[in-house]
């Protein structure tokens, strides 16, 4: 309640500071989830524009001071807090917000010149913000109050995804651009000895198994009657394979009563990577349900499980932007665990299965795949039309 209030009072003062402060058009200021995080396409997004472009002067919103402070020594002296004074006439200053979710500021009136791009998150497989089903009206209006109309510019990766992204942002189909997902930049690099450092006695074949975030109640791991961790593990070591598990960043304390970490069962949270991403590429195999996380995988050409062992619950609570089978390239497992075992065994000995179904999906989500970066960068930096 205090940091709710101190936001609320930040941004009062902000409001008024705003009317008077010039922006600066070579100031630039980056922010992630409700600027908790350094994560997300604006934190790759913001390193390639600290690599490349040291004219430009760039500053991230992470509001946690332990945070901030101990990227400042890391990455460099580049972070800054939206409830400070100093901070607040930074970021007023800057005459580009970029984004991947959330505002640095909430500013209810801002006649100033400033582009606001958001870069998101993911690929929309289920319905987000304004399209969510059962979305009360109290969120809409925030919504569109704060965040539809300051909008210069919102990034996807395919022109068939500009009515889902304009309906779900609540902006116009032209505000909505094709310039890709900066972080997917990444899977084009070797970043096998990043996670050889965090994980160095892992040998063998990996596997990803990210599920996604439930806001009405738990994700069940390995959701089958019958599964047994024993029996898996030998399948696992039989077929010389590691799973690691990634919850999504909402689910990550919560208690994992069914699975237990063990040699070929590991946990890979935030406290090992703050971005799944970062090591996206070094896996054979990734298994999910309804994340987005797959769509970017696409780009890798691997086999993928899908576990949608509540589907229709998922379906009517959150909501599908696509038709679910049409859009999802893989083995699918319900409710048997010896099923599940036989289909990361084929996935694993069979990599090409899927490759058509995979590469017809990829063409449709991922229209551009890489060099995302320099594509977004330009767009923000010609000056052109952002309404074009």
């Amino acid at each position: 309640m205090k940091d709710k209030f101190r936001i609320i009072l930040a941004d009062m003062i902000a409001q008024i500071f705003n009317l008077v402060i010039r922006t600066n058009p070579n100031v630039w200021i980056f922010s992630s989830t409700g600027n908790k995080h350094y994560n997300y396409n604006a934190k790759y997004f913001f390193e390639y524009v600290l690599s490349k472009h040291k004219e430009k002067k760039i500053y991230f919103v992470v509001n946690d001071m332990e945070v901030r402070e101990k990227l400042n020594r890391e990455v460099g002296n580049y972070f800054i807090s939206s409830i400070t004074f100093s901070g607040i006439i930074t970021i007023l200053k800057g005459s580009v917000w970029i984004t991947s979710a959330g505002l640095p500021i909430h500013l209810v009136f801002d006649l100033k010149h400033r582009s606001v791009i958001n870069l998101w998150h993911g690929v929309p497989l289920k319905k987000i913000v304004l399209l969510e089903n059962h979305l009360n009206w109290l969120k809409k209006l925030y919504v569109k109050v704060f965040f539809s109309r300051r909008y210069t510019a919102i990034a996807t990766t395919s022109i068939n995804m500009l009515e889902t992204y304009a309906a779900s942002f609540g902006v116009p189909d032209n505000v909505v651009k094709v310039l890709g997902q900066p972080r997917n930049d990444l899977l084009s690099f070797d970043n096998k000895a990043q996670f050889n450092n965090v994980f160095p006695n892992i040998r063998g074949r990996k596997i990803l198994y990210a599920p996604t975030y439930r806001e009405w109640g738990e994700t069940r791991l390995f959701p089958f009657a019958d599964f047994n961790q024993s029996e898996f593990e030998q399948r696992l070591q039989e077929l010389d394979a590691t799973v690691f598990i990634r919850f999504h960043i909402e689910n990550q304390t919560q208690q994992v009563k069914r699975v237990k970490e063990s040699n070929r069962i590991r946990f890979i949270n935030e406290d090992k990577f703050e971005d799944i991403m970062t090591v996206l590429n070094v896996f054979d195999l990734l298994i999910t349900d309804y994340s987005s996380i797959y769509i970017d995988y696409l780009l890798l050409d691997k086999p993928i499980i899908f576990l949608p062992y509540d589907l229709q619950e998922y379906s009517t609570r959150r909501g599908f932007n696509f038709k679910y089978d049409e859009v999802t390239p893989g083995e699918k497992v319900y409710d048997s665990s010896k099923q599940f075992e036989n289909a990361v065994t084929e996935c694993l000995n069979h990599p090409s299965r899927w490759t058509n179904e995979r590469k017809r999906a990829d063409d449709y989500f991922n229209k551009v795949k890489f060099n995302n970066c320099k594509r977004v960068y330009d767009f923000i930096d010609s000056g052109s039309d952002l309404s074009s």
